[in-house]
Order: C-alpha cells, then sequence, then structure tokens
C-alpha cells in the first residue's frame, strides 16, 4: 500500500537552490531527495525532544502552561 503523499513547494534564493544541489549531487541524490531527507530528519529530531520533554516534566507545573504563556 503506498503512503499517501502531499505536494510541498516554496521559493527559496538561487544561492540556496544550488547549495542544495551541490550537496545532493555529492550525496548522489537529487535534490528534492535531499531535502526530504533533511525535513524527515529534522521532523526526528524535534519529535524526539518532544517525547523526551512531555515524559520528563509530567507532574511539572511548566507543562500544563499553555504554549507562549509567561507567568507574571
Amino acid at each position: 500500500m503506498a503512503a499517501d503523499k502531499t505536494e510541498l513547494r516554496g521559493l527559496v534564493t538561487n544561492d540556496l537552490a544550488h547549495a542544495l544541489d551541490a550537496i545532493a549531487l555529492a550525496r548522489g541524490m537529487d535534490r528534492h531527495a535531499y531535502v526530504v531527507s533533511v525535513l524527515e530528519s529534522e521532523v526526528r529530531k524535534v519529535s524526539h525532544e518532544a517525547m523526551l520533554l512531555a515524559r520528563m516534566l509530567r507532574g511539572n507545573p511548566y507543562m500544563t502552561e499553555p504554549c507562549g504563556g509567561a507567568k507574571e
């Protein structure tokens, strides 16, 4: 069964596109495959951080604060 997919688009500077192409070429990939691998890696990292925070802050009053909310 094929995974559901959606299109991801965005404009970048020519310099960034050229740099991405160079890195991808050096790794034997095309630009799209390289960008997807970088994004997947970042999502795994952030997900892991969120999981650790949730586990470590169980019962901690800071965990119940709304996002961006500061105590005064």
